[in-house]
């Protein structure tokens, strides 16, 4: 059983009896788990050839409390406030944060049984897009910031991988062609004068950067923003496709994002 599996491998890292206790009696493990899901937005690259499948791990230190850790090192205030990885859609749902948190348990603590699981959905996943004559595409960080996309990429370079990240270094590596053909990354612009130097950083480079803006009317974003230009994000989440050199403007979604006072979500001029 996969709960006690886990149970084993956090007693082996001396995790608290208490949290322990609580992991048990609080997060369920499904008889079948499975690693990876989809998303309204994601389902709409089907018209666009492209099949994706995302991970939804627990957002930054959300997973804590059972005995998990921070999957987002490079997080700020305003992304932590206003994250969609617990404020929008499905993943406001308990049953979400419960997936969530179990998927972050295994990756924290019971790795090579989680790299199996998702070696063979990844495969799964190849066969289906071939069955219905899609691309195959995956973000493994959809709601987490890890090496996991860059990976997994070497290891199946027949499928495009991408994310979003807050990691200047990652972003620069991809903007400098130092990342595998199959990886795409898109830096996240956050709130903070360091998030937006290395915003400054990326743009230099030639990478692209995601910004949230106040609105929930694409039609408003600006024309340009940190001197590039701004398209709509919005439309699609196939980000392999977007333009080197821009801005992917992001309307503010979820229950939060639109009342962030942080300076994460950014104010149309």
């Amino acid at each position: 059983m996969l709960q006690s599996h886990v149970a084993q491998c956090m007693r082996k890292k001396r995790i608290p009896e208490a949290t322990m206790e609580r992991m048990l009696s609080e997060i369920r493990f499904p008889a079948k788990p499975k690693l990876l899901g989809s998303s309204r937005k994601v389902e709409k690259g089907e018209k666009q050839g492209v099949l994706t499948a995302v991970l939804y791990l627990a957002p930054h230190e959300l997973s804590k409390p059972w005995g998990g850790g921070n999957v987002c090192p490079h997080a700020t205030p305003g992304c932590i406030a206003a994250c969609l990885g617990h404020s929008s859609g499905r993943l406001r749902l308990e049953s979400s944060r419960n997936s969530q948190v179990w998927k972050t348990l295994v990756f924290l603590h019971a790795r090579t049984v989680f790299s199996t699981m998702l070696e063979t959905e990844i495969h799964a996943h190849v066969k289906k897009a071939k069955r219905k004559g899609l691309t195959p595409a995956l973000r493994l960080d959809g709601t987490s910031d890890t090496a996991l996309g860059e990976f997994w990429s070497k290891a199946f370079p027949e499928v495009q991988f991408y994310d979003y990240t807050k990691s200047r270094s990652k972003a620069l590596r991809w903007a400098q062609g130092d990342m595998p053909a199959t990886y795409h990354v898109t830096f996240s612009l956050a709130e903070t004068k360091a998030s937006r130097m290395d915003a400054d950083a990326v743009a230099a480079a030639g990478g692209n950067v995601a910004v949230v803006f106040r609105t929930r009317d694409p039609a408003e974003f600006p024309k340009k923003f940190i001197g590039l230009p701004v398209i709509n994000g919005d439309e699609t989440d196939i980000r392999f496709g977007d333009p080197r050199g821009c801005v992917v403007g992001l309307t503010a979604k979820g229950s939060l994002a639109p009342k962030d006072t942080t300076g994460f979500v950014q104010e149309v001029k």
